[in-house]
């Protein structure tokens, strides 16, 4: 004997279970004893031809309910009369169709109810299609998006390639900065004593005329959400709410995803903000917009990006022990002994060039000398001294997408939505929101 398989599609009346109104096999193929990893499975192909036919199937039967119930022309009253059926198409996650569906229309003035699924779904993607594309475009090129997506389908599809990716994710980009604007009149969290705010920027090759753009990306975060992780591995948090901008708008966006952000994570007037920044104005400027908000704010120029500046200096090893004793009494909050260090340093250096990065970051210490803090006794204490303690916003919510490829080039307009959408799915917020995101994108 020969063992085969079938697989049937049937349907039936709820009511009545038990009897069947119509059945349709979707998939046969051979029982044979497997040999290899290649032959135990039915095979991808197969898993997609069984997905194919059951939903051409499912499909039949769902457009042959469109356009039936009696329906009278909204423009004169008639009746409106069966004119024919309307050919199009709807592509899944892995599959195309066909379906057709009712026409109607109105014999006296000639008006025609919609009878595709663009004009009756907003568009002719599955919400499953839109949520995959939008989920693979925001952490890869919109090219490598495109071959993950044929690679799963086992073929090219038009629907698939680089620019719909990028369609898709700029159109759900754009209607979750609406979403995330509106929830501001209603977010309701249990009230933080206190909370962290990292604010930093990354540059960005650009396609205008400058030759960089500037992104701002902020994180903030409750104290307790900051756990250990394996040794000489950053920690991890495992509650943050992300925000992110590259509008050019004078940081409106950006200020307002930044508070709308703080207000998801406990924000009110009771609480403790310690607000770490590399420095730059616009970072303060950020930071400074929830000072009405809260009961107080911490502003610490982040001991990491006072480091990173630091070992950007480089000097003969003669000079390489002063420059360590400046950081020691920065970690210390010796201001005052670094700035004079720094002047006698400065003067030391052989060159030019040593003599302008010397005295560059001696002007970055002075401009920041009042959000400089004991380091040492705040590490001592357990309490946040630098951003370095997480994960890096920067890197997660920028770097790792924008500037994986030497030839990448931005717009304002094409990458402020996949900012947004970046910043969704690394506050965890994408499983909750995607499907009203897909909804309204496609309205």
């Amino acid at each position: 004997m020969r063992m085969a398989y079938r697989i049937i599609v049937e349907y039936y009346d709820k009511s009545s279970p038990n009897k069947t109104l119509s059945q349709c096999s979707v998939l046969e193929g051979d029982i044979n004893k497997p040999t290899n990893c290649m032959d135990f499975t039915i095979g991808i192909e197969q898993q997609i031809a069984l997905l194919q036919n059951v939903q051409d199937s499912v499909l039949l039967e769902k457009s042959s309910l469109i356009n039936q119930d009696e329906t009278m022309c909204p423009c004169c009253d008639n009746k409106l009369a069966k004119f024919g059926k309307q050919t199009s198409t709807i592509h899944d996650v892995l599959t195309d169709h066909v379906v057709q569906i009712q026409r109607l229309k109105c014999r006296k003035c000639k008006h025609e109810e919609p009878s595709t699924v663009r004009t009756i779904l907003n568009g002719t993607l599955s919400g499953d299609l839109v949520k995959v594309q939008a989920s693979l475009g925001a952490d890869h090129t919109y090219r490598e998006s495109e071959k993950i997506l044929e690679l799963f389908s086992q073929k090219e599809r038009q629907v698939n390639n680089h620019d719909r990716v990028k369609h898709v994710v700029e159109s759900v980009g754009k209607v979750i900065e609406q979403m995330n604007e509106d929830e501001k009149e209603i977010i309701s969290v249990k009230p933080a004593p206190e909370l962290i705010l990292n604010v930093d920027g990354g540059h960005i090759k650009t396609t205008e005329d400058k030759r960089s753009l500037e992104a701002m990306v902020s994180v903030i975060y409750r104290p307790d959400a900051l756990k250990a992780n394996k040794k000489d591995t950053r920690n991890y948090l495992t509650s943050k709410s992300c925000a992110a901008s590259i509008k050019d708008d004078g940081q409106k966006q950006m200020i307002g995803s930044t508070i709308i952000a703080a207000l998801k994570q406990g924000l009110n007037e009771k609480t403790h903000v310690t607000a770490l920044c590399d420095g730059a104005d616009n970072c303060w400027k950020i930071a400074e917009s929830l000072e009405k908000f809260c009961g107080k704010i911490t502003y610490i120029l982040d001991w990491f990006h006072i480091s990173m500046k630091m070992e950007n200096i480089a000097l003969p090893e003669v000079l390489k022990s002063k420059l360590m004793r400046i950081k020691w009494h920065l970690w210390r909050g010796n201001i005052d002994r670094a700035l004079v260090r720094l002047s006698e340093l400065e003067i030391l250096a052989a060159n030019k060039i040593e003599k302008d990065k010397i005295n560059k970051f001696s002007v970055y210490i002075k401009n920041n000398k009042i959000r400089i803090v004991d380091y040492r006794k705040r590490k001592k204490d357990g309490v946040v001294f630098t951003s370095n303690l997480a994960e890096s916003t920067v890197e997660n919510l920028i770097n790792k997408r924008c500037k994986g490829k030497q030839h990448m080039r931005w717009s304002r307009n094409g990458l402020n939505p996949l900012l947004q959408l970046r910043a969704t799915i690394h506050s965890d917020e994408w499983a909750e929101k995607w499907r009203s995101a897909v909804l309204s994108a496609a309205a």
